[in-house]
C-alpha cells in the first residue's frame, strides 16, 4: 500500500501498520503471528499503547476483519470485530498517536468513522470472483485535544 498512489493522502513522515502481515508498508510494523516479515510481533492493541501521543502521520488500520483471515494466522488470533470494544479500543490508541491532521487508511466490511476522525476519501475495492468486496476509507484526525497545542 502505497499513500502517495491515493489521492487525498501524503506519504511524508512516520507510518505505522499494526496488522502489517508480511506487507511492507510502513516505517513501523507489527504483526501478532511471529512468523511475519513485521519489525514486531505483538498484540495490537498493546503495541498501539507503547507509542506516545502524536507520534504518527500515518496509519494503515487493515486489520483481520472476517472469519476467513482471522483463521489464517498461527497465532490463533481472533476476528477483531467479534472481540467486544477491542476495534474501539486501537482507534482510540491510533487518534491518541496520530498527529493532529494526520491520517488512517482504514480497510474492512463497513465506513464507520471513530470519533474524532473524519472521512476524506472513500472506496469500494472489488477483489473479483466470489470475494467480498472491501470499503477502503481515508480518515483525518480532526479533533484536537489539548494536549495536541
Amino acid at each position: 500500500m502505497n499513500f502517495k498512489r491515493i489521492q487525498g493522502a501524503s506519504a511524508d513522515g512516520l507510518e505505522t501498520h499494526p496488522f502489517a502481515r508480511n506487507c511492507p508498508w510502513g516505517t513501523h510494523t507489527n504483526d501478532i503471528d511471529p512468523s511475519t516479515k513485521a519489525h514486531d510481533h505483538l498484540d495490537a492493541l498493546e503495541w498501539l499503547r507503547e507509542f506516545s501521543d502524536g507520534y504518527f502521520d500515518h496509519v494503515l488500520f487493515d486489520p483481520p476483519f472476517s472469519q476467513n483471515q482471522a483463521e489464517r494466522y498461527e497465532a490463533g488470533h481472533v476476528n477483531i470485530y467479534t472481540s467486544p470494544g477491542y476495534v474501539k479500543g486501537c482507534t482510540n490508541e491510533i487518534f491518541r498517536i496520530l498527529k493532529p491532521g494526520g491520517t488512517m487508511l482504514k480497510l474492512g466490511y463497513n465506513s464507520s468513522r471513530p470519533n474524532g476522525f473524519e472521512i476524506s476519501k472513500g472506496w469500494v475495492v472489488n477483489f473479483g470472483g466470489n470475494r467480498n468486496d472491501v470499503i477502503m476509507t481515508i480518515l483525518v484526525k480532526s479533533q484536537m485535544v489539548l494536549e495536541d497545542f
